[in-house]
């Protein structure tokens, strides 16, 4: 640990030190870059730091994929368990997927623009979800390699939507998903959505429980999915006490 630390301190001195130079901004990104990779088992904080000031220098030198992949670094830093920052790993995210985009690097920017969706829908901000998962489908409908992902988008989409308790825009929204995707409505997922706006309505929540047992049973639900799931019951649990 104690190395790792004495390590990026000495990166952090050999960066300034090229900062002085002004002409050597690539080799003090490596610097910090360095440090990071450094300081990231005994301090992730510093890590970060180190790494936003190599941003500073890549985005000053024109260098956006290398700022991107910064951005990225800092963002799964920022999620680890040790730092838990989830608001600073949805801004980093965001940022990286700008970086790709300018970059002319769409598949990499739609990698982090998921990353923002799941972490937007966490952090209840489900409105930035669908966007953003919304917007990743639209950029996946003409691509060969990403069409297959389409029902994945619009399934995680609509479950943001029902989280936001509005049933008319989210009948709205899966009408459009069948448009964007014709199999969509033949889907499972599709069927779920559907079943759990008809049990928001009617509020049978045996019913909720029963639809998604089911699904479960034959397309196993990952960790994000089941978290939204239990937030959605959770709302129409509160809304039958009122």
């Amino acid at each position: 640990m104690k190395l790792g630390s004495n390590a990026g301190d000495a990166f952090i001195e050999a960066a300034k030190l090229f900062q002085k130079g002004n002409s050597a901004k690539f080799e003090g990104s490596r610097a910090y870059e360095n440090a990071s990779k450094s300081y990231k088992r005994s301090d992730p904080a510093a890590a970060v730091n180190a790494l936003r000031e190599a941003v500073v220098l890549d985005q000053e030198g024109g260098n956006f994929r290398a700022a991107a992949r910064h951005y990225q670094d800092i963002a799964e830093l920022c999620e680890s368990s040790e730092l838990d920052r989830a608001k600073e790993a949805y801004e980093a995210y965001g940022k990286a997927a700008e970086l790709y985009n300018a970059d002319d690097s769409p598949a990499l920017a739609n990698k982090c623009l998921l990353k923002v969706a799941q972490i937007a829908a966490d952090l209840e901000m489900y409105d930035v979800a669908i966007e953003k998962y919304e917007q990743v489908a639209a950029a996946s409908i003409d691509d060969p390699l990403l069409k297959w992902s389409l029902k994945e988008y619009c399934f995680k989409a609509g479950l943001c939507h029902l989280c936001t308790g509005d049933m008319v825009k989210t009948s709205q929204a899966l009408a459009t998903y069948c448009n964007m995707d014709m199999a969509f409505e033949s889907t499972r997922e599709y069927g779920l959505l559907k079943g759990i706006i008809d049990c928001i309505d009617q509020g049978d929540i045996d019913h909720f429980t029963q639809l998604v047992y089911d699904y479960d049973k034959l397309t196993r639900l990952d960790a994000w999915k089941t978290a939204v799931l239990l937030k959605i019951k959770k709302g129409m649990d509160s809304d039958e006490l009122r």
